[in-house]
């Protein structure tokens, strides 16, 4: 017999095997009957949790019809349609088909989209679908009838499937795990800071009191019984596009247009005859009959007993729901907070108003929350501009005196003034995120950190913050521990590394107040908290941060913006060199996902097999000043060895946690060593913070990296009468790779004019 003969042998021997067993076990009518009332159990069951969490506005028996009248359409059009499909091809079971697949599509649609959607109806549609057609099978005479086989594959299935079915309630419904987190602390403590706790209750008593239109059909604070009624504003401008079923139907829930968007607020206020500094928050995007400016009471609450006004503003209108987002809606942000500043500006002039001479409208500050964040940078671009970038016939006429400006994890590059990225001027700027922010992700406010300009003689400074452990929602109390809303979609994200709300309100607490105070009040023994978080960790929560810093002093030597040339820098006449390293160049900054648009330079060292000492070395004409400022990220990155190749595992030394860099720093006079330390004399820089948004083991599909760099800004003191090299020498960590934002000097303070 020949070889072919031999294998059409086998082959049809396999196959009779395999036609055989399936007839044995092949399901019976009663298991398709099964499977469709076991996907239709988790359609019903999608059902359920689309009314729960839509929170259309309209309440929920509303959101009950619509999602029970998109099951209702949805299934059977898709079964129709699986149907035809099947008529082509005839062997599979039309109807019962259809509507298992139609059952899936709906349960994947509310599983957040096709990204995690698809995975999630698979995985609950099969163990819906085959649980329903074992259990059909078991409680109907077929079990009886079955073959043996069958009888053992048809339990098997149940208990597998029952099994799949108890694993995913308890996956979903988990916190999920604490698998990346970083166990690194800092090696010192410098000493605590010597002043009151900025986020302690003062002295002040204090009222609330709303204000507004008057006529709002949704919130009853903004209705009627508003103390005082207020105008609208027509933006009617800035949406010329916006029209049709989208435009209609947000008028009818609200009962006004973008024509008619009103001011309104709630605002805390201490008692006395003032003058106080004027705070104004504005939320983000969040779903708009969920609504958010209630959020912030504890800020309120607390600023109003240390004597700042803070007004919690009512944007909730330009925020998602009824299914789209209204377009162009992010300068709008921006434009609102200055017609609130406005109305102050009004009310402290007008007699029997309750804020008549009680409004230092020489001490503004305007603080935002994600898309917040970047209105209150729009707003501070604005108030400077006589027309809108993108539309002359759009006029400004604001000037007001924005002293400082807070972006709580903020979005960047939403809305882009004439097409380009935002620069503010002469103000001072502080952004706070939480390394777990599950929504903005990337540090967006670290890029409009950057992008701070001081041209006028004062006092000013910027920092961010970077929390671990901290998240997007829990700055607001509307919002809470799911950034991912109180849907599937949030079902799927990993809490258990969160702290409480409560600390992570003592953050936003700690340094918004103590911000606030160093630049509307001259307390200015709260600017070391900004230098270094560590001074500040009596006040803190138990967590680990970094920290970035500058002062309006700042001389730049080094910035990495000018041009390609690696031997070039900032400083007129300043040129670079170095020796040994295994990584050198300079590049855009990475974030998360995509890169900042400004560029840092990253350095890399290895010496675990030996060999000479790494160094960077940055030289200019002679320089006076009282500090060095370097910025710096360690990045989870293996440094090459000095041949170019890969480290092996002996090299990596492969820990949970990378090794924290340091590294000698050297200031050189005229050929002259005059200061070396090692960085960590000053601060720690620590190690990329790794973390795990979701319970999925990928993440890649929204997320990408489990780390982005984050600045540390290293201080150096010194008392030298002028500067002309700073070396920095690899020889403190056996190997790592960094990257600099900016290499610098602090001079003097000059004095403060404008306070």
């Amino acid at each position: 017999m020949s070889t072919w003969n031999r294998v059409v042998q086998l082959w049809r021997i396999v196959s009779s095997w395999c036609a055989r067993t399936w007839n044995s076990i092949r399901p019976g009518p009663e298991a398709k009957r099964g499977a469709v009332w076991g996907t239709l159990v988790a359609a019903l069951a999608a059902v359920v949790t689309a009314t729960l969490t839509l929170h259309s506005g309209f309440g929920y028996l509303f959101d009950l019809a619509f999602s029970a009248l998109v099951a209702a359409l949805g299934i059977p059009l898709i079964m129709l349609l699986i149907a035809l499909l099947m008529t082509i091809a005839r062997h599979l079971p039309r109807m019962a088909t259809g509507m298992i697949i139609g059952s899936c599509t709906l349960v994947m649609l509310i599983s957040g989209g096709p990204q995690v959607g698809i995975a999630m109806a698979v995985a609950i549609g099969l163990s819906m679908g085959i649980l329903g057609a074992t259990i059909a099978t078991l409680v109907t005479g077929a079990f009886s009838r079955a073959s043996t086989a069958k009888r053992i594959v048809t339990v098997s299935l149940a208990v597998l499937s029952l099994a799949a079915n108890v694993f995913l309630v308890w996956f979903l419904g988990s916190d999920g795990s604490t698998d990346k987190l970083i166990s690194w602390k800092p090696p010192s403590m410098p000493e605590k800071l010597v002043a009151p706790n900025p986020s302690a209750t003062g002295p002040y008593s204090f009222k609330l009191l709303f204000y507004g239109v008057g006529n709002d059909i949704r919130r009853p604070e903004y209705g009627k019984s508003v103390a005082i009624k207020t105008h609208t504003i027509d933006t009617s401008l800035f949406f010329k596009d916006f029209k049709g079923w989208k435009r209609w139907i947000r008028r009818k829930y609200w009962g006004f247009d973008i024509d008619k968007l009103p001011l309104n607020g709630r605002v805390w206020y201490p008692e006395g005859p003032g003058p106080f500094p004027l705070v104004l928050i504005v939320h983000g995007n969040h779903n708009m009959s969920e609504f958010s400016d209630p959020g912030y009471a504890y800020l309120g609450e607390l600023l109003a007993s240390r004597g700042f006004i803070l007004a919690s503003i009512d944007e909730n209108f330009l925020n998602s729901g009824l299914f789209h987002d209204p377009p162009k809606q992010q300068a709008v942000r921006g434009l609102m907070l200055l017609e609130h500043l406005e109305l102050f500006k009004a009310w402290n002039r007008s007699a029997g108003n309750p804020f008549q001479g009680k409004v230092d409208m020489t001490r503004i500050a305007l603080m935002g929350h994600s898309r917040g964040g970047e209105a209150v940078a729009t707003a501070a671009l604005f108030n400077r501009l006589k027309y809108d970038p993108d539309d002359a016939n759009i006029r400004f006429a604001y000037g007001f005196d924005i002293k400082s400006v807070i972006a709580i994890a903020p979005v960047d590059g939403q809305y882009k003034p004439a097409g380009r990225l935002r620069w503010i001027e002469d103000v001072n700027y502080l952004t706070l995120q939480g390394a777990y922010d599950a929504d903005v992700s990337s540090f967006n406010g670290s890029r409009q950190w950057d992008h701070v300009l001081y041209t006028k003689p004062g006092r000013w400074f910027k920092a961010e913050i970077y929390a671990y452990n901290a998240n997007h929602g829990q700055f607001n109390t509307v919002w809470g521990r799911s950034d991912a809303g109180s849907g599937p979609g949030g079902w799927l994200l990993n809490l258990k590394p969160l702290m409480p709300g409560d600390q992570q309100r003592r953050i936003s607490k700690t340094y918004i107040t103590a911000f606030l105070e160093a630049t509307l009040n001259n307390r200015n023994e709260y600017i070391p908290l900004f230098e270094d978080w560590r001074v500040g960790r009596d006040w803190l929560p138990n967590t680990l941060f970094i920290n970035r810093y500058q002062d309006s002093s700042y001389i730049p030597i080094a910035g990495y913006q000018e041009d390609a040339d690696l031997t070039t820098a900032t400083a007129p006449g300043a040129t670079i060199s170095a020796n040994n390293l295994t990584v050198w160049r300079e590049a855009p900054i990475p974030w998360r996902r995509g890169n900042r648009e400004y560029n840092g330079v990253f350095l890399g060292w290895n010496r675990t097999k030996g060999g000479p000492i790494a160094d960077y070395t940055i030289s200019f004409p002679p320089t006076r000043a009282s500090a060095l400022q370097i910025s710096v990220a360690a990045l989870d990155e293996d440094a090459p060895l000095p041949d170019g190749k890969k480290p092996g595992d002996k090299e990596k030394k492969i820990k949970k946690d990378r090794e924290a860099p340091d590294f000698t720093i050297e200031l050189i006079s005229d050929g002259n060593t005059i200061a070396s330390a090692p960085m960590s004399r000053f601060n720690a820089v620590p190690p990329p913070f790794k973390e795990k948004f979701t319970k999925l083991p990928f993440e890649d599909f929204r997320y990408e990296k489990d780390w982005e760099p984050v600045f540390q800004t290293v201080r150096m003191p010194y008392s030298a009468p002028q500067i002309t090299k700073v070396r920095l020498k690899f020889d403190k960590t056996p190997a790592g790779v960094i990257c600099i934002s900016g290499i610098g000097f602090e001079s003097t303070p000059p004095p403060d004019p404008h306070r």
